[in-house]
């Protein structure tokens, strides 16, 4: 854990998220998740904090967490006043139970120490019936079955098929009730060349079966 935090604070591009917001991604992911104003909505390593401001958007009450306190400080400098951002473990919730209506977890849950532990916390905080959003990455994904792409340069990293993730889930208590696909983020999001490079590939194999994609979006509810 303490690699892991280290390497938020230090190396991971939080200054770069801030500057720009990929709302139309964000709006992608959130696409099946039904909104009802004045519901509560917890985003699990929340980063810089877009994902919370777009929810805020739809009326909703947003709380976000992230493992790095460097992510907090900018989130709070972005945010509107009345969305509440912190720093915590997403092993260890700070949240009384059944607090949530929403949870969502965009690219995080699988950097986890122990994902069935974070998994077990979301269904602690969550309601019953809750819509619980959970975006993944597919180790069967081309680039990484070609070896040219594997996992991203975060310091621990779960990869899983489709198959794997949705009995994941369910084993927590989770009932799926779609799966999508992520198509990435924007090939200019940087200019440095690989990653450009990467990121142009990505959006190649967006027309490929779902059991293929980038990242699957999971939405869930809970039992």
């Amino acid at each position: 854990m303490h690699k892991a935090r280290e390497f938020y604070e230090k190396e991971y591009h939080y200054d770069e998220d801030v500057a720009v917001i990929d709302e139309k991604r964000i709006a992608k992911f959130f696409r099946n998740v039904r909104f009802i104003a004045g519901n509560r909505v917890l985003d699990i390593g929340c980063g810089v904090g877009w994902a919370l401001q777009y929810c805020f958007k739809k009326g909703l009450q947003c709380v976000g967490f992230d493992i790095s306190e460097r992510a907090i400080r900018l989130a709070k400098n972005v945010l509107e006043k009345e969305i509440l951002s912190l720093v915590a473990d997403g092993e260890h919730l700070p949240f009384a139970s059944s607090s949530f209506d929403i949870v969502s977890s965009l690219g995080t849950i699988e950097h986890f120490s122990s994902p069935t532990k974070g998994l077990s916390e979301i269904s602690t905080v969550s309601k019953a019936g809750s819509q619980i959003l959970l975006v993944v990455p597919n180790s069967y994904w081309l680039l990484n079955k070609t070896k040219f792409y594997i996992g991203t340069e975060q310091p621990q990293e779960m990869l899983a098929t489709i198959g794997q993730w949705a009995r994941l889930f369910r084993t927590n208590g989770f009932i799926v009730q779609s799966i999508g696909k992520d198509t990435g983020p924007r090939v200019l999001k940087n200019k440095h060349p690989l990653g450009v490079l990467k990121r142009a590939i990505l959006k190649i194999t967006i027309a490929l079966p779902v059991s293929l994609a980038y990242q699957f979006v999971f939405v869930c509810r809970k039992k």
